[in-house]
């Protein structure tokens, strides 16, 4: 009897002996797998993929339309996006702040088709200062190019928090009201942007290169039309054409 418990014990040992090293070189292979640096995939079918900093700082978002992210200033989300939601890439600063992205959509609709692509950068604490662009609809293009948007140095958070209890209103004369509000207080707080710079064509086929001051006016219009024919335009302050080439006749 005693020699069967001892057989027992020493079978016993070498199974847990067998056990502890398979258990140990799983580990050693798990370990390595997840500080290899490197994971190869053939696909991978996601909603959304999020790239963070160690410290869980969110950085990139790559997401298709149902899980797009909503704007985030000072930290704070607002769903506030206009149109339908699109697909494409967001970036992040390192306050986890939105600083720019690269979307993209396109759909037909019933009279032609309603399409589009952007790569922005923000400015800080701020909107796109920097837009690259294609705009489609509903039968050909609207608009391509470039736009360089003055934005003041100011954050945009307290206009957000605004427009989030504006968005809560129901429609009406109310909310009406509000959004003229809203738009006074952008103008008496200089948080109204404009556009200075744009370069390219529009939906009249024109290649054109506007440059407006300040207030967004145009001062200077260089194009050539759909036909060929060149001209440049300078422009005072309300609009009226000081100056153009070639010089015609008034």
């Amino acid at each position: 009897m005693d020699q069967d418990l001892e057989r027992e014990i020493r079978r016993l040992k070498r199974i847990n002996a067998v056990s502890l090293g398979a258990l140990a070189i799983l580990s050693v292979a798990a370990f390595t797998s997840l500080h290899s640096g490197t994971t190869h995939f053939d696909v991978i079918e996601v909603g959304r993929i999020n790239v963070v900093e160690p410290d869980g700082t969110i950085r990139l978002a790559i997401s298709n339309k149902a899980h797009f992210p909503d704007p985030v200033i000072d930290g704070k989300s607002y769903p506030l996006r206009s149109g339908s939601a699109p697909a494409g890439l967001i970036f992040f600063n390192d306050l986890g702040d939105e600083d720019g992205g690269l979307i993209w959509s396109g759909k037909k609709v019933a009279d032609g088709f309603d399409a589009g692509a952007s790569l922005t950068m923000d400015q800080w604490r701020q909107d796109q200062t920097v837009q690259l662009s294609y705009e489609g609809g509903p039968k050909s293009t609207q608009w391509v190019g470039l736009r360089v948007i003055d934005r003041p140095e100011k954050p945009m958070g307290p206009l957000l928090e605004r427009a989030m209890k504006v968005k809560k209103l129901p429609e009406g004369a109310a909310r009406d009201s509000a959004v003229q509000s809203l738009q006074k207080f952008m103008t008496d707080s200089g948080l109204t942007p404009a556009s200075r710079i744009l370069i390219g064509k529009g939906a009249e086929k024109a290649a054109a290169v506007r440059l407006n001051d300040p207030a967004g006016k145009t001062r200077i219009l260089i194009r050539v039309d759909s036909l060929g024919a060149p001209t440049m335009q300078f422009f005072d302050a309300a609009g009226k054409v000081t100056y153009e080439l070639p010089a015609t006749a008034h």
